[in-house]
């Protein structure tokens, strides 16, 4: 793991997610496979790279994914819920950039629609269970 301080001089984008959260822990290893780029970090809303990056707001929203990208053109970004999720994907340069994209076409609200109710019921549908250790890969990606 990387602490928040070796992140912050960093220009690579984090996609912050509830570390107690089994299917945000199963997306991460999602992503993290094809991250080919190797464009993204991680890391828990519950962490210190949260408390480093985030206003408090968005770091008590467990059910929010934040993606931040520092190196905005225009600034840094932070995106949320669905977009915050596309964001990441169309990052990874893997072919999941391509589906990314079409499904950005979509209007916000359906997307945050469908992104709210598996937010509501994550932890029912996807109970934490016991999470195989990171590989050295995984634990290069992952911050405090």
């Amino acid at each position: 793991m990387i602490d928040s301080t070796t992140a912050m001089d960093s220009k690579i984008p984090i996609l912050f997610y509830d570390g107690d959260c089994g299917l945000c822990s199963r997306s991460v290893r999602f992503l993290i496979k094809r991250d080919r780029a190797d464009a993204l970090r991680f890391a828990p809303l519950q962490g210190e790279t949260a408390k480093a990056y985030l206003p408090p707001e968005l770091r008590e929203q467990l059910s929010t994914v934040v993606y931040y990208r520092p190196a905005a053109a225009d600034g840094e970004k932070r995106y949320l819920r669905s977009e915050a999720i596309l964001c990441a994907l169309m990052d990874t340069g893997s072919g999941w950039r391509w589906p990314a994209r079409v499904a950005r076409c979509l209007p916000v609200k359906w997307r945050d629609l469908v992104y709210d109710w598996v937010a509501r019921n994550r932890h029912r549908l996807f109970p934490k269970g016991s999470c195989p250790l990171p590989s050295p890969r995984e634990v290069e990606k992952l911050l405090e």
